[in-house]
């Protein structure tokens, strides 16, 4: 029901503004990029290595992330179709495309047991591949006008030893001063040898107040609204809102930080090349009710362990925290504390913390 709602306000909140805006055409962001993004405990202050204990990914923007050849930003547009979506796509001034190639791990706290821990998060891996796309709405009106509609389709597979190979030569090899054992329990992960599955996200971005400069174009102070749903192997929604504060020309629309990880991540690109540096702190909160975790709970592939729905928690709360500063064409984003509440009410639950390093390059 509350993902119903979810969909009517944003449908009569677009209708209403269509009936008095004719819709421009939409003409793409003809800027490319690229990024690297690692997600590691030894980011952050508290290298717990448990829970989401790594991930990493490379994104890509440009227009021909946008090819029906490359299969999958296809699939995306057909989604979108079927869903009504693409009207709003087409309604939007300016959009965006990308394409992600991402991989996450998440371990228990004791990983040098063969046999599953029975009281705590199972090992689990996703490695996928999405494509997205980003609409701004309104951009030429006044602030209160203006929002982005984002929505992307992944593809991958759960199951595979990608992360236990990491994660072993990180430990064996003492990397990043780790003093951890050399993990044993992946055998038993979620879906163990493989098997596929699929994410379709929607985000919803509102810039909400806004202050700049007198003297320039550059922005000190913004906030802008979240509103999220996914559905697949996350099921879940999410709303929050976003704070930053600096010297910083990029648009509410291009930061769409939402996902707390590699494995849920929308498309980012940082901002059109600046003669000057520019920088901002940012810091986000989410609650997010969480339906469904293949993560945890496991898909069609039989588990020798999963987690029930009554294992999971159906609320969690998500923070982070972190700096961005961009010049000409690259961009250093450093998130060094990230933070999720218990995912599970297992005897071992816990908040887990950790931190996040990016590079973007853009031409």
């Amino acid at each position: 029901m509350r993902l119903i709602f979810f969909f009517c306000v944003l449908f009569a909140h677009h209708s209403l503004i269509s009936q008095t805006i004719p819709p421009p055409s939409p003409v793409a962001d003809n800027t490319n990029s690229v990024a690297i993004i690692a997600d590691q405990d030894f980011f952050a202050p508290q290298n717990e290595d448990r829970n989401y204990t790594m991930g990493f990914s490379i994104n890509l923007t440009g227009i021909w992330c946008d090819k029906n050849w490359l299969v999958i930003p296809w699939l995306r547009k057909g989604i979108d179709r079927f869903l009504g979506l693409r009207n709003w796509h087409q309604r939007g001034e300016t959009y965006i495309t990308g394409m992600q190639l991402y991989d996450g791990a998440f371990t228990p706290l004791i990983i040098d047991s063969p046999t599953p821990i029975t009281d705590d998060r199972p090992f689990a891996n996703i490695l996928g591949l999405s494509s997205s796309k980003t609409s701004l709405m309104n951009g030429d009106l006044d602030l209160q006008y203006q929002s982005s509609i984002s929505t992307r389709f992944a593809i991958g597979i759960l199951g595979t030893r990608v992360a236990e190979s990491v994660q072993s030569y990180v430990h064996k090899n003492h990397i990043a001063g780790s003093q951890r054992p050399v993990p044993l329990g992946w055998p038993t992960q979620i879906s163990n040898g493989g098997e596929p599955t699929a994410l379709y996200q929607i985000q919803y971005l509102k810039p909400i107040f806004e202050e700049s400069a007198t003297s320039s174009q550059m922005k000190t102070l913004q906030g802008t609204l979240l509103l999220e749903a996914n559905l697949g192997y996350y099921t879940n929604m999410a709303t929050g809102i976003t704070l930053r504060i600096g010297r910083f020309s990029s648009p509410f629309w291009l930061l769409n930080n939402s996902g707390m990880s590699v494995a849920n991540q929308a498309a980012s690109k940082s901002a059109r090349p600046s003669r000057y540096p520019e920088f901002h702190f940012y810091t986000s909160f989410r609650g997010r009710a969480v339906m469904y975790n293949a993560l945890l709970q496991g898909q069609f592939k039989h588990n020798d362990f999963e987690l029930n729905k009554n294992q999971i928690n159906r609320f969690i709360f998500e923070g982070e925290f972190g700096l961005n500063v961009h010049y000409r064409f690259l961009t250093i984003l450093y998130a060094p504390y990230i933070m999720r509440t218990a995912e599970t009410n297992l005897t071992q639950k816990r908040n887990h913390y950790w931190g996040s390093l990016a590079a973007y390059v853009q031409w």
